[in-house]
């Protein structure tokens, strides 16, 4: 007998994340299902909004909503984008998406991420458990992955990075 992919154990399930840099020396992961699109937004867009967290660019318009923008490496303590000393006039921005289950509303959150790589697909099985990384990141983290060149991949967890936003 053949078992479906819903009948399948959940620990032996690949799963599409997105792959892409914080900086220089991170590379992280996030579920392609949190996801809505990958935006490419010009930064004279985004519009600063003074006396919020460090780590808040500001906000953008998205088909008509507000849509914060989150600068995801000093989100996380890595670093800030204004530390990076990027020139660039457009950003690669992911649209992170989250569900509530109370009210069933839809909430979005722009994350703003150094450059964009491409599809990983992993087995859940080969996700290791966040305690080996900086303390820092531990409470946005599902774990890491190393690839086979041994290069670990952080798996990030969006709705960790919503309950911040939220705190």
């Amino acid at each position: 007998m053949q078992l479906s992919a819903q009948e399948l154990p959940q620990s032996s399930a690949v799963t599409q994340f997105l792959k892409f840099n914080l900086s220089s020396d991170m590379t992280a992961l996030l579920p392609v299902r949190q996801l809505v699109a990958v935006l490419k937004i010009e930064a004279a867009k985004i519009t600063a909004i003074p006396h919020l967290s460090p780590w808040v660019m500001g906000v953008y318009n998205w088909r008509g909503e507000v849509l914060w923008i989150v600068d995801t490496s000093h989100l996380l303590g890595v670093s800030s984008w204004q530390q990076q000393a990027m020139l660039a006039t457009r950003y690669d921005i992911l649209l992170l998406e989250k569900l509530s289950v109370e009210t069933t509303e839809r909430c979005f959150l722009g994350l703003w991420v150094r450059q964009v790589e491409g599809i990983e697909l992993l087995s859940l099985d080969s996700i290791q458990s966040p305690a080996a990384v900086s303390e820092s990141l531990v409470p946005f983290l599902r774990g890491y992955w190393l690839n086979p060149a041994g290069d670990m991949l952080s798996l990030l967890d969006g709705p960790a990075i919503f309950d911040r936003m939220s705190a």
